[in-house]
């Protein structure tokens, strides 16, 4: 049976820009494994890129960039999460297996859907790979995250990822324990391409391919 592996990018970048940094564990996948790396539907504007790249200490990313929703000030509104939500719908309701990864605003989306799947308001998903993520923030998930999702989830941050090392627990708690696993590595803010994190995700990859 194929597998389907949608793939959310972050805040600020694009689904090109995380299929190039899903490259080298992509070429480890089996061949019955495709990679969707779709655009979020919304353009995050200038001062929020600029903002972000200062966080980090990095170069803005190249253009478009693109996001899933603009939180409030508070984060207890994702606005423009309705679009992102039916654009996703549409796009995870396909044969066969199919399973979620996440980059930073990508895995906080891709909790919300495990989420709504949790519900039965989604298409079925068989796991989430869930990258330098936290917990949704936006008011409207917190009845759909009273009780730890079922969904199969591998959750990865990096140990110089100061803000997602300190969110991800978290997040990690969110889940069942006994279909949760977790890989830390010793990088930044970005996806593992290589060493055990890497491994882990392609493991769990096979798991369900």
């Amino acid at each position: 049976m194929s597998l389907s592996l949608v793939c959310l990018h972050g805040f600020t970048q694009n689904g090109q820009q995380l299929a190039g940094q899903l490259a080298a564990i992509s070429a480890r996948l089996p061949n019955d494994v495709e990679l969707v790396c779709p655009d979020a539907p919304h353009d995050c504007a200038p001062a929020s890129v600029r903002r972000l790249a200062e966080m980090f200490r990095m170069e803005p990313p190249p253009p478009p960039h693109r996001c899933w929703w603009d939180a409030s000030d508070d984060g207890s509104e994702y606005r423009g999460w309705e679009v992102s939500r039916e654009q996703l719908r549409a796009l995870c309701d396909r044969p066969g297996r199919v399973g979620l990864l996440g980059f930073s605003q990508g895995a906080i989306a891709a909790t919300a859907f495990a989420a709504l799947h949790e519900h039965g308001q989604f298409p079925r998903l068989d796991f989430a790979i869930l990258i330098a993520g936290r917990v949704p923030r936006a008011r409207e998930f917190a009845p759909l995250l009273h009780a730890p999702l079922q969904l199969p989830s591998l959750h990865i941050w990096g140990e110089r990822d100061t803000g997602a090392a300190q969110a991800a627990p978290a997040l990690v708690e969110a889940f069942s324990a006994e279909s949760r696993q977790v890989a830390t590595w010793q990088g930044p803010h970005t996806v593992p391409q290589r060493g055990p994190a890497a491994d882990a995700i392609v493991s769990w990859i096979e798991r369900f391919s």
